[in-house]
């Protein structure tokens, strides 16, 4: 388990949706989701971050107890 990217989501998170949602950090990373898995939570610039679990790279958002696979877009 190592930690990829760690910082502040920019603008307002609204949870996870579909494959077409875009998640980007402060810093400039972009991940887009990975895995269908719908969840409400509205939080304006949450922390979060992104860990690799087993090959697997997992958004973790304060506020949110389960994680949400994601890859890499920029």
């Amino acid at each position: 388990m190592s930690v990829v990217e760690d910082g502040q989501l920019k603008g307002a998170f609204k949870g996870f949706k579909n494959r077409d949602t875009i998640f980007e950090f402060h810093a400039g990373g972009k991940w887009r989701q990975n895995e269908y898995r719908y969840l409400y939570h509205y939080a304006y610039m949450p922390s979060a971050k992104v860990v690799d679990e087993g090959g697997r790279n997992l958004l973790y958002v304060d506020g949110v107890d389960e994680p949400v696979e994601v890859k890499r877009i920029r």
